[in-house]
């Protein structure tokens, strides 16, 4: 599973990142500037983008991804498949949550039950 961090201010991209190495160590995970967005996931296809702002890119390439605008703690969450939501003062267990769950809908994606 691969998760974009592409955010700012520098403190939330460090943080996300230092959680997500020491807790889910399983993922790969690429930091960059929300500057380079579209050409991270271009070249990255995470599976999980986590930005200040979603771009035409992410919604036709990336299955699920949060968007915290800069300078607040609210979340526009969009989960593949299942539209988007509101979260108010967004959490890391937040963000391990969008990347279960997604990783869950990729494995019934790719080994459906029968």
């Amino acid at each position: 599973m691969r998760v974009l961090i592409a955010i700012a201010p520098t403190i939330y991209w460090e943080t996300l990142e230092l959680a997500l190495l020491r807790y889910r160590p399983d993922l790969e995970v690429r930091i960059a500037g929300p500057d380079v967005l579209d050409r991270e996931t271009a070249s990255f296809e995470p599976h999980v983008v986590v930005c200040n702002a979603v771009t035409a890119t992410v919604r036709e390439n990336v299955p699920s991804w949060v968007m915290v605008p800069y300078h607040s703690s609210d979340a526009t969450i969009h989960v593949q498949g299942q539209g988007e939501s509101s979260v108010e003062d967004i959490s890391v267990g937040d963000l391990f949550a969008v990347i279960d769950r997604t990783e869950e809908l990729l494995s019934d994606t790719l080994y459906p039950e029968t």
